[in-house]
């Protein structure tokens, strides 16, 4: 009888001083969505230690929990659409322990170079809306799948 592992994914993206909170959050957890009905287990930050709705949870807990999380997953997808000192942390965690890592922002979007270059990125995704975002994401999380590749993976982006 064997064990089957169903593959971690890790959702990063800003939870402090971002405009719209409450749609972008939204979006991680469509992203969470995605991916457990491809058959992923996705952990989605802010659903147990969102700052406002947990303001009981002290920044260490946050810290323990997320980084724990971000170790045991197979895979990061991290919205980089805003700057955040924890998405770079999370980033950081998951290029030290070889997680691949997706990079999902706007097109036109000047993003950091820093995490452009950590070597575990499999792909970047640009996109032009929400929508386009996730048929990117499907397109990619689809295909590393069947592959379990930590190099990277072609996008068609529209």
């Amino acid at each position: 009888m064997s064990i089957i592992h169903t593959q971690k994914i890790y959702i990063s993206g800003a939870l402090t001083g971002i405009e719209n909170s409450a749609a972008i959050k939204a979006f991680y957890e469509t992203l969470g969505s995605l991916c457990e009905e491809i058959g992923f287990e996705a952990y989605v930050p802010h659903i147990n230690t969102d700052p406002i709705n947990n303001p009981d949870i002290s920044p260490r807990q946050v810290f323990e929990t997320d980084k724990h999380q971000v170790s045991a997953s197979d895979l990061v997808i991290a919205y980089v659409g805003y700057s955040s000192l924890g998405v770079g942390m999370e980033l950081a965690y998951a290029e030290i322990n070889s997680i691949p890592i997706i990079l999902l922002y706007e097109k036109g979007k000047e993003i950091s170079r820093f995490p452009r270059g950590i070597p575990t990125v499999i792909v970047e995704i640009q996109f032009k809306d929400y929508d386009d975002a996730l048929t990117q994401l499907k397109s990619v999380l689809e295909q590393w799948k069947l592959q379990e590749v930590t190099k990277p993976l072609s996008v068609s982006s529209s």
